[in-house]
Order: C-alpha cells, then structure tokens, then sequence
C-alpha cells in the first residue's frame, strides 16, 4: 500500500532521487525485498539523498542534530526541490515528527461547567465505562450525558451545590458542555480508535494517568506526541505503519 501511496504521488521516472524507480527495483522483486531485509535490520546502514548515514534511535527519529536534521538544513532541503508534491508530502512528517520530538509543555486543564470529583466517583465503584460509554465499543469514548448524572445523583447527595448544577440542567433539558481533556488537533489527521486500544488489552490509565488520584480530570500526557505513539507500537509489536492511524 506505501508503494502504491508513493507512485500515485511520483510516477515511474519522476521519484526522489534515493527511491526505486520503476517496476524492476520495487519492493516486490527479490533485490527490493533483500535490502528491505537488511535496512531493517540494522546490517545495512540507512542513508539519505546526499549520502550520509542518517543515524536514528530507537524511535526511528534521528539521534541529536545530526547533518541535514535541524530544521533549517530541512527546509533549504525542501526548498531545493522541484517537485512541490514531494515537498509537502516530505513537510507534513517533517512537521509531525518535529511536534513529537519537541520539549514537552506544562498542558492546560480545561475548566469544566460542573466541578466533577473523578476520585469521589470510582472509590464510590464506578467504573470509567459507566460514565464513558463507547470507550471499549466505540471509535470515540463518550461523555456523560445530563441524564446519567441526574439519575443517580437524584438519590445520591442532592443538595451538593454542583449537583443541584446537574440537576438544573435536568430540569431544563439541556445538555452538560464537557470540555474533551485530551484533545488530538485535526492538523495532526490522526484517527484514533478507542475500540482496537480497548480489545488489545491498553488500559486507562496508559494514556490518560491515575485518574482514580484525580479530583479534577487533568491530561498527563502529550496525546498529540508522535513519538510516544509509536515508542508504545513498537514496544507492543503493534503496527507502526504510517496508514494505520493517518488517514
């Protein structure tokens, strides 16, 4: 499928320099499928375009500053070629992988229109599909809905300020606004499907901490971490293939 993806953008005769050309050096054929072998196995080091060796760690990202990685040395690599859908196809993971790669900052925590004590709720037993329907059977994990609340928080402490909140809404037949804690930006064209997490046997709190200590929901990790993705693939020995999650 990747060979397909890259000849839909480069036709026989027109790829990167670096990349096979034409049927006879596809990774189909025996000399393709044998260096593919040793590439992958470390016994034949991988170069770029120029020649050097593009040294990488164990993330598949390239180890400190080498030559032609900085981000200056990339775009004056781009600039220089003549073909503008290679560019931006070379830009877009240059772009995700320098988002992955980059320090981590402290995360903002969302405020939320009902001040919801995670920790109360699962010492108390519940547990995080009873609010977060479709997390183990959906693509999305739900948010609680107003009239889950208000059905049990009818009998359970009804005169707490932020129940009575809950309540109100109710009453009124309008929805609780939720505000998503972690949060993957569309930019990143990732879709992520809590279903196959959920069946592999990932846990909770893998990606979203030890909300049980949590009063306040907070995100704990960059979701939008490229690098920590696929750390977590690899470890796994789940796909890595770029087509399973950008599509």
């Amino acid at each position: 499928m990747a060979l397909a993806w890259r000849r839909r953008l480069h036709p026989p005769g027109t790829w990167p320099e670096g990349l096979p050309s034409g049927r006879s050096r596809s990774l189909g054929d025996g000399e393709g499928r044998a260096r593919f072998g040793r590439l992958r196995s470390g016994s034949e080091p991988a170069t770029g375009t120029d020649g050097q060796s593009l040294a990488s760690s164990p993330l598949g990202r390239p180890s400190g500053h080498a030559p032609g990685w900085t981000a200056s040395a990339l775009r004056q690599r781009l600039s220089s070629r003549s073909d503008s859908s290679w560019r931006g196809f070379l830009l877009l993971g240059v772009t995700v992988s320098l988002v992955g790669c980059g320090p981590r900052q402290n995360l903002p925590t969302p405020e939320q229109p009902i001040a919801y004590d995670h920790q109360v709720h699962i010492e108390a037993g519940l547990e995080c599909v009873r609010c977060h329907r479709g997390a183990e059977e959906g693509v999305h994990a739900g948010m609680p809905s107003v009239q889950a609340c208000a059905g049990c928080h009818r009998r359970e402490i009804p005169d707490h300020p932020e129940v009575q909140k809950v309540m109100l809404a109710s009453e009124n037949r309008e929805p609780i606004l939720w505000a998503k804690v972690n949060v993957i930006p569309d930019s990143a064209m990732v879709h992520f499907n809590h279903r196959a997490h959920a069946r592999a046997g990932v846990e909770c709190l893998t990606c979203h901490g030890d909300v049980a200590s949590m009063t306040v929901a907070e995100p704990v990790r960059n979701v939008a971490d490229m690098g920590w993705c696929v750390e977590c693939h690899r470890e796994n020995e789940a796909s890595d293939d770029c087509l399973e999650c950008h599509r």
